[in-house]
């Protein structure tokens, strides 16, 4: 297979580039530092056309691929994880459950806002006791005439408190297991729809992670998207690119974190030569390109044979798992290049390795993904006990 992107692809990645350097890359570590980036920025993503192209221009999108996006992902991370992963919200995820499963009219109410940047949309699945064990949530969805009633907590929410739209894991009806898990899309100024606070984390600080509270909120029931019933896996398939899109977010952070070593391990010199002519450090940065086109090809892979922005559960999880650990690798091994000063905070080096550090638990565990992947090797279901 060959995944060498088409002349408008370059051309699309080139332009994300210059965006990168220009509107990303300066502001970065304020971001970080500040722990927000403005809504006028994140406007300016919309702006430039990096939100909703992977929906079709019917509901205001661009009509590209989950690899068009992938490689606008991958290219902006380079310069800024926080920038990257805002993108990879309003491309995979949530917007996509609501693309293949809701009804016409949400596409057509919900969508066309999303690729604007008119408003923005999180992802309500975590609770405190079900993260991995998603199946084990208690927020309860239970009808009452024409609306469901909404009660639970959720958190680790990426966008709490910031965004429009949540797009709500719920159980309808009291139905245990699966069955009874659905998704329901619900608004800003609901009444008894409150935000928690913030849990403060060790990167990508710039997007807000903290917590929703549902107090008996009242949502319309043509506000669900994906009923209860044999849903799950559904929702869970439209998820799957979410991981494909964290996993570009990592690849990027990793791309930028070798291009920054490298550019600096050639000017340094120490004992009277250039840090690179040591073979230590070329063997280090041989490494390191090698770890950065496996993870490439393996986003590559599951972003191109993707179905509507879904990807298959497979390449998704040995994407997410091999880019997530390796940039992790990339970015510890360019720290240590750069030495103390790759360790200070003047350098964005000691950011991107705490960026990095997000993906191997944002949009599923290292092990969960694990688990799946073990799943398909050995073709039957493997329950933990």
């Amino acid at each position: 297979m060959d995944f060498k992107p088409s002349p408008t692809q370059q051309k699309r990645v080139a332009q994300a580039h210059q965006f990168g350097l220009q509107e990303a890359a300066p502001y970065a570590a304020k971001w970080d530092q500040e722990e927000h980036i403005p809504r006028t920025q994140i406007q300016k993503y919309a702006d430039a056309g990096f939100f909703g192209l992977t929906i079709p221009t019917e509901y205001g999108g661009h009509g590209l691929s989950a690899l068009d996006a992938v490689l606008v992902i991958e290219e902006i991370a380079r310069h800024c994880g926080i920038s990257g992963r805002l993108i990879v919200d309003h491309n995979f995820g949530a917007i996509i459950t609501i693309l293949n499963f809701g009804t016409e009219a949400q596409r057509r109410r919900v969508l066309p806002t999303i690729c604007t940047g008119t408003t923005l949309m999180s992802i309500g699945m975590t609770e405190p006791d079900a993260g991995s064990a998603l199946t084990d949530l208690t927020t309860s969805a239970i009808a009452d005439g024409d609306d469901f009633i909404l009660n639970g907590k959720k958190h680790w929410i990426t966008g709490a408190g910031e965004r429009e739209y949540t797009l709500v894991y719920a159980r309808f009806g009291n139905v245990p297991g699966p069955k009874g898990i659905g998704a329901i899309l619900v608004q800003q100024g609901m009444a008894g729809f409150n935000y928690g606070g913030r849990i403060p984390s060790l990167g990508v600080r710039g997007v807000q992670e903290g917590i929703l509270e549902f107090d008996n909120v009242r949502v319309p029931k043509q506000n669900v998207v994906v009923p209860a019933g044999s849903a799950f896996g559904n929702l869970m398939s439209a998820y799957n690119g979410q991981r494909v899109g964290a996993a570009a977010v990592a690849l990027g952070i990793a791309q930028g974190a070798f291009d920054f070593a490298k550019s600096y391990a050639d000017e340094r010199k120490q004992f009277g030569k250039r840090i690179t002519d040591f073979q230590t450090t070329q063997f280090k940065l041989a490494d390191m390109a090698i770890d950065l086109e496996a993870a490439r090809y393996l986003v590559y892979r599951a972003a191109s044979n993707a179905q509507a922005a879904i990807t298959d559960r497979f390449e998704s999880s040995v994407a997410k798992v091999y880019a997530s650990e390796m940039a992790l690798r990339v970015t510890n091994e360019a720290i240590q290049l750069c030495g103390a000063e790759g360790y200070g905070r003047h350098l964005p080096l000691e950011r991107m390795y705490r960026d990095a550090r997000c993906f191997m638990l944002a949009g599923g565990s290292a092990e969960m993904q694990r688990l799946g992947i073990a799943t398909v090797v050995l073709k039957r279901p493997l329950p933990q006990h």
